[in-house]
């Protein structure tokens, strides 16, 4: 199964200690859809023109699957969507993505965001920490409680 990971997922070692053996498809954009926190990461539908978060994909099994589904607190706190990806080399994938159901009103830890930022990086995606990451964090902070 292809899973989607735009949040701390996005991090080899989190992977890594979540879904041992999980394999790393590669790096990609989830079209349409802009990056908000409410604590954690979520993915929105957008109406801004040529929005995109950047994603990781991942091959992942069936015990991995429940083991995110207990991480992310499926189905109360996330639920699961199908979505298409379209990766740095222009293919498009389809798989598996969380997407929040519980919004809690604060912003991330500087941790979690500091992961997600290294993760944007190592997978080249540096130009996206100005126009996705740091903006969604910014909507975060300034979002009444």
């Amino acid at each position: 199964m292809k899973y989607i990971a735009y949040g701390s997922n996005m991090v080899r070692s989190q992977m890594a200690q979540r879904c041992p053996g999980a394999k790393l498809i590669g790096a990609g954009y989830l079209e349409g859809a802009q990056l908000e926190f409410y604590l954690h990461a979520t993915v929105e539908r957008s109406r801004i023109k040529d929005s995109r978060v950047p994603v990781v994909v991942w091959e992942i099994t069936k015990d991995h699957e429940e083991r995110l589904d207990r991480y992310e607190g499926f189905p109360t706190y996330y639920v699961k969507k199908r979505a298409r990806v379209r990766m740095k080399d222009g293919s498009v994938i389809e798989g598996m993505v969380y997407v929040m159901r519980l919004i809690r009103t604060a912003p991330p830890m500087a941790s979690y965001l500091q992961g997600i930022r290294k993760a944007y990086q190592e997978f080249g995606m540096e130009d996206d920490i100005d126009t996705v990451l740091e903006p969604a964090y910014l909507r975060s902070v300034l979002r009444p409680a």
